[in-house]
Protein backbone atom coordinates (compact mmCIF):
# COMPACT_ATOMS: atom_id res chain seq x y z
CA UNK A 1 0.00 0.00 0.00
CA UNK A 2 2.85 2.41 0.74
CA UNK A 3 4.29 1.86 -2.72
CA UNK A 4 0.99 2.98 -4.23
CA UNK A 5 1.51 6.36 -2.62
CA UNK A 6 5.10 6.63 -3.81
CA UNK A 7 4.57 5.55 -7.42
CA UNK A 8 0.93 6.23 -8.17
CA UNK A 9 -0.45 8.96 -5.98
CA UNK A 10 2.34 11.40 -5.26
CA UNK A 11 1.29 14.49 -3.31
CA UNK A 12 0.26 17.27 -5.69
CA UNK A 13 2.55 19.79 -3.97
CA UNK A 14 5.59 17.68 -4.90
CA UNK A 15 4.47 17.27 -8.51
CA UNK A 16 5.36 19.79 -11.13
CA UNK A 17 2.62 21.18 -13.25
CA UNK A 18 2.62 19.57 -16.68
CA UNK A 19 1.85 22.95 -18.24
CA UNK A 20 4.85 24.51 -16.45
CA UNK A 21 7.11 21.80 -17.80
CA UNK A 22 5.74 22.26 -21.31
CA UNK A 23 6.27 26.02 -21.11
CA UNK A 24 9.86 25.42 -20.03
CA UNK A 25 10.31 23.03 -22.97
CA UNK A 26 8.89 25.61 -25.39
CA UNK A 27 11.38 28.14 -23.99
CA UNK A 28 14.19 25.70 -24.74
CA UNK A 29 13.08 25.68 -28.37
CA UNK A 30 13.60 29.46 -28.54
CA UNK A 31 17.03 28.97 -26.92
CA UNK A 32 17.93 26.48 -29.65
CA UNK A 33 17.30 29.03 -32.37
CA UNK A 34 19.63 31.48 -30.61
CA UNK A 35 22.29 28.79 -30.06
CA UNK A 36 22.33 27.76 -33.72
CA UNK A 37 22.75 31.27 -35.18
CA UNK A 38 26.55 30.92 -35.60
CA UNK A 39 25.98 27.79 -37.71
CA UNK A 40 23.94 29.84 -40.20
CA UNK A 41 26.56 32.57 -40.62
CA UNK A 42 28.34 32.67 -43.99
CA UNK A 43 31.64 34.06 -42.75
CA UNK A 44 34.62 31.72 -43.31
CA UNK A 45 36.21 30.20 -40.21
CA UNK A 46 39.78 29.37 -39.26
CA UNK A 47 40.46 27.10 -36.28
CA UNK A 48 42.66 29.28 -34.15
CA UNK A 49 42.97 32.36 -32.01
CA UNK A 50 44.60 35.76 -32.52
CA UNK A 51 46.66 36.97 -29.56
CA UNK A 52 49.11 39.71 -28.67
CA UNK A 53 52.34 38.40 -27.19
CA UNK A 54 55.05 40.34 -25.39
CA UNK A 55 58.64 39.19 -25.62
CA UNK A 56 62.30 40.15 -25.43
CA UNK A 57 64.26 40.07 -28.63
CA UNK A 58 67.55 39.22 -26.91
CA UNK A 59 69.54 42.09 -28.45
CA UNK A 60 71.80 43.46 -25.67
CA UNK A 61 71.41 47.08 -26.83
CA UNK A 62 67.60 46.96 -27.14
CA UNK A 63 65.22 48.73 -24.75
CA UNK A 64 63.54 45.41 -24.00
CA UNK A 65 66.76 44.17 -22.42
CA UNK A 66 67.95 47.46 -20.85
CA UNK A 67 64.62 48.93 -19.66
CA UNK A 68 62.31 45.92 -19.64
CA UNK A 69 60.02 47.37 -22.34
CA UNK A 70 58.79 44.27 -24.10
CA UNK A 71 58.09 44.03 -27.81
CA UNK A 72 54.52 43.29 -28.79
CA UNK A 73 53.67 40.94 -31.62
CA UNK A 74 50.27 40.00 -32.95
CA UNK A 75 50.18 36.28 -33.54
CA UNK A 76 47.72 33.67 -34.69
CA UNK A 77 47.69 30.22 -33.15
CA UNK A 78 46.37 27.86 -35.83
CA UNK A 79 44.98 24.45 -34.86
CA UNK A 80 45.89 21.61 -37.21
CA UNK A 81 44.97 17.93 -36.88
CA UNK A 82 48.58 17.08 -36.08
CA UNK A 83 49.28 20.03 -33.76
CA UNK A 84 49.46 23.80 -33.50
CA UNK A 85 51.39 26.49 -35.35
CA UNK A 86 51.99 30.10 -34.38
CA UNK A 87 52.49 32.80 -37.00
CA UNK A 88 53.26 36.49 -36.59
CA UNK A 89 50.74 38.73 -38.34
CA UNK A 90 51.11 42.05 -40.08
CA UNK A 91 48.36 44.68 -39.83
CA UNK A 92 47.00 43.60 -43.21
CA UNK A 93 46.98 39.93 -42.23
CA UNK A 94 45.29 40.74 -38.92
CA UNK A 95 42.27 42.08 -40.82
CA UNK A 96 41.95 38.74 -42.59
CA UNK A 97 42.72 36.34 -39.73
CA UNK A 98 40.86 37.93 -36.81
CA UNK A 99 37.29 37.75 -38.23
CA UNK A 100 37.81 34.13 -39.28
CA UNK A 101 39.14 33.03 -35.88
CA UNK A 102 36.34 34.92 -34.09
CA UNK A 103 33.73 33.20 -36.30
CA UNK A 104 35.36 29.85 -35.47
CA UNK A 105 35.21 30.61 -31.74
CA UNK A 106 31.51 31.56 -31.99
CA UNK A 107 30.81 28.28 -33.78
CA UNK A 108 32.68 26.21 -31.17
CA UNK A 109 30.97 28.04 -28.32
CA UNK A 110 27.59 27.26 -29.92
CA UNK A 111 28.57 23.59 -30.16
CA UNK A 112 29.50 23.48 -26.47
CA UNK A 113 26.29 25.26 -25.46
CA UNK A 114 24.28 22.81 -27.54
CA UNK A 115 25.49 19.89 -25.41
CA UNK A 116 24.31 21.67 -22.25
CA UNK A 117 21.00 22.56 -23.93
CA UNK A 118 20.47 18.93 -24.97
CA UNK A 119 20.98 17.71 -21.40
CA UNK A 120 18.47 20.25 -20.08
CA UNK A 121 15.88 19.27 -22.73
CA UNK A 122 16.31 15.56 -21.95
CA UNK A 123 15.78 16.34 -18.27
CA UNK A 124 12.57 18.25 -19.06
CA UNK A 125 11.27 15.42 -21.24
CA UNK A 126 12.02 12.92 -18.44
CA UNK A 127 10.10 15.08 -15.98
CA UNK A 128 7.17 15.38 -18.40
CA UNK A 129 7.18 11.60 -18.77
CA UNK A 130 7.07 11.13 -14.98
CA UNK A 131 4.11 13.52 -14.76
CA UNK A 132 2.21 11.67 -17.50
CA UNK A 133 2.76 8.15 -16.18
CA UNK A 134 -0.32 6.06 -15.49
CA UNK A 135 -0.53 2.78 -13.64
CA UNK A 136 -4.08 2.21 -14.83
CA UNK A 137 -4.74 -1.37 -15.90
CA UNK A 138 -1.74 -2.83 -14.07
CA UNK A 139 -2.20 -5.61 -11.55
CA UNK A 140 -1.73 -4.87 -7.85
CA UNK A 141 1.59 -6.72 -8.00
CA UNK A 142 2.82 -4.67 -10.98
CA UNK A 143 1.74 -1.41 -9.32
CA UNK A 144 4.21 -2.16 -6.51
CA UNK A 145 7.12 -2.34 -8.94
CA UNK A 146 8.90 0.93 -9.75
CA UNK A 147 8.67 2.06 -13.36
CA UNK A 148 11.73 3.18 -15.25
Amino acid sequence: MILDVVYDKQPSMAQESLSQLRRALAGKLADLERLLKPAFENEPVLPGVVTVSKHRCGNAGCACTREGKLHEAVRVLIKFKDGYATRCLSEEELGSFKPRTEAYQRLRKARGSLAKWQKEVKDLIDRIERERRSLEGLSEEDRKRPLR
